[in-house]
């Protein structure tokens, strides 16, 4: 009995409660479902053809499109959401079953019905909004608004503007700096995962007097969204005063000290862990997003090019992402230090920028003309390659002569 209950531990550690949630949510709405179509005493559908029970799941996903178990809302449920539910829905299926109805008898390929259904459902989607990648302006008219706030606001708004210069230099996700709503598996930065080397490659992390002098500063990501544990990535001093790694970090370790908290130890305090009004809270996205909108209506539209409303505590991850790709990072780098493990941080570079297409055109020009090699065709015949024309590339007679010029 104890390693039963062991087992089902560690298969619920795998999930977040926001997981769990979800599919306790999917369950009750398939349960209000088969009270609709009569079928509440086959919930798990064992009467019907494997057929049927594909038809059923697609008529359950147009019933949430058109948010039949949500509150009154004339817009669709978005195609993504909508498969989530039936994918989830599947795999309870599977898991208590073993099948699922949205794929294949016998096979995992998602059925060619739904697949279809999904795909007729995404066509009809409003376009996908994206927020704004924030440059490097914005951070810099937000430490000059942080210097001239009062005494009263000052120790919030510094902290604000260091965590995001730290999140725009490490390309971090929202929830790896901020309160987010909801569970996640990844972690929000602590103490214990920033230090500081020197030139010299020394870890002065406890040298506390001297980290802002550091030569670079090393954050440790305990736990990601794609799994991976202790994700170790480093960035050098700037050198260029407030927007610097270093100096970001160094403020923020310092401040921290300041506050000489024993309740809690050092190294598991929060890096939006901050002391306001006479109390201690940790900031949550809500003044992120507040200051970072500020910032932006004070810079103007003229000058950004684009609003308030189109930037969110995620325009830094895209904001470092363009810094580095405009700067010419190789791709590869790119996806080092924004810790992805695929062509996904792609989504981030925004086509819109300008500075984007710099020199693209004239590049263009380089070549007034070039070579195209013809294609070749093998002859069982005579053994001989040909091109498509006829001609002989190679053959036994003359592969001992000079290669053509190409």
């Amino acid at each position: 009995m104890a390693d039963l209950l062991a087992a089902q531990v560690q298969r619920e550690s795998r999930v977040t409660k926001g997981t769990i949630n979800k599919e306790n949510r999917v369950w009750k709405r398939w349960i209000e479902y088969t009270k609709c179509i009569n079928f509440k005493h086959d919930i798990w559908l064992t009467f019907v053809t494997p057929e049927s029970r594909t038809a059923i799941f697609g008529a359950l996903a147009a019933a949430l499109r058109q948010r039949q178990f949500s509150k009154p809302d004339p817009t669709e449920l978005a195609s993504s959401t909508v498969q989530e539910a039936v994918s989830k829905l599947g795999e309870i299926f599977r898991i208590n079953l073993g099948y699922n109805p949205t794929h294949v008898p016998g096979s995992e390929q998602v059925h060619p019905a739904l697949s279809r259904q999904f795909r007729g459902m995404k066509n009809s989607d409003p376009g996908e909004v994206q927020q704004k990648a924030l440059p490097v302006c914005v951070y810099w008219e937000m430490h000059k608004f942080a210097a001239a706030s009062s005494s009263s606001s000052s120790d919030l708004d510094l902290t604000v503007a260091n965590i995001l210069t730290l999140a725009y230099f490490f390309c971090m996700r929202s929830c790896e700096y901020l309160d987010v709503q909801g569970e996640r598996r990844t972690k929000i930065l602590c103490m214990r995962n920033i230090r500081f080397f020197d030139d010299k490659n020394r870890d002065i992390t406890r040298e506390y007097n001297k980290i802002h002098l550091a030569a670079s500063v090393t954050l440790t990501f305990e736990f990601q969204k794609r799994d991976i544990r202790n994700d170790i990535i480093s960035n050098d001093s700037t050198e260029g005063g407030k927007m610097c790694p270093v100096l970001a970090a160094a403020a923020i370790v310092k401040r921290i000290r300041s506050y000489n908290i024993s309740s809690i130890p050092f190294e598991d305090i929060q890096i939006n862990y901050v002391k306001s009004g006479g109390g201690f809270f940790t900031i949550p996205s809500s003044v992120f997003l507040q200051r970072i909108r500020f910032i932006v209506d004070l810079l103007g539209e003229s000058r950004l090019s684009f609003t308030s409303s189109e930037v969110g505590t995620h325009s830094n991850r895209s904001g470092g992402t363009m810094g580095m790709f405009l700067a010419g990072t190789p791709i590869y780098t790119i996806m080092l230090m924004g810790r992805w493990s695929s062509n996904a941080f792609m989504r981030y570079i925004r086509k819109q920028v300008l500075q984007l297409i710099h020199g693209i055109s004239h590049g263009m020009l380089t070549y007034n003309e070039f070579y195209t090699v013809p294609e070749f065709i093998h002859s069982h015949a005579d053994g001989g390659l040909h091109c498509r024309g006829g001609g002989t590339l190679a053959s036994s007679a003359n592969l001992h002569m000079a290669h053509t010029r190409i």
